[in-house]
């Protein structure tokens, strides 16, 4: 990984137990922890590096039971804000010591909606995106996260929600 001749594909994940244990389709940390591993496999097999690093840090750091409810991207931040006081308890600040520690001063391939200069952002492609896991994606695409795409008026957002348990 600390050879710069060699291609490296990274994802760096936050943990979501409910999307990437139990499959909930509200946001899309699941598809994006997948296409991680499959894009992160592909570059290795390519003659490259393929690194995930996975981060335990279940809802922004502020834990399952004050991200449940955050059905409509327009409500996506502002519940968990309402109850913690803070849209995102993460602490970002560590993460690049993982990189440090592996030896990582080169990347080639991110894949992330993060806003650091890398050399070629992958985007999770639109067709891994279940149409009722639009909440978090949207969300965060208005929140100002990176993203190639426009972003939703207010109007827009509230109509985004996910699908009730009995459907």
């Amino acid at each position: 990984m600390s050879d710069e001749s060699v291609r490296l594909a990274l994802r760096i994940h936050d943990e979501c137990n409910g999307s990437d244990v139990f499959g909930s389709d509200i946001c899309t940390c699941r598809p994006y922890l997948i296409f991680g591993i499959e894009e992160a496999v592909k570059e290795a097999q390519n003659g490259g590096s393929g690194v995930v690093i996975y981060f335990r840090k279940e809802g922004r750091a502020l834990g399952e039971v004050t991200k449940r409810g955050e059905d409509r991207a327009s409500d996506y931040f502002k519940r968990t804000e309402n109850i913690a006081g803070v849209k995102d308890m993460r602490f970002q600040a560590l993460m690049p010591d993982i990189l440090h520690w592996l030896g990582i001063r080169k990347i080639d391939r991110m894949l992330s909606m993060s806003k650091i200069p890398i050399h070629e952002r992958v985007e999770l492609p639109e067709e891994l995106i279940p149409a009722d896991s639009r909440v978090e994606i949207d969300a965060k695409i208005t929140a100002g996260y990176f993203t190639a795409g426009k972003r939703m008026t207010e109007e827009e957002l509230r109509a985004v929600q996910g699908r009730m348990w009995e459907e």
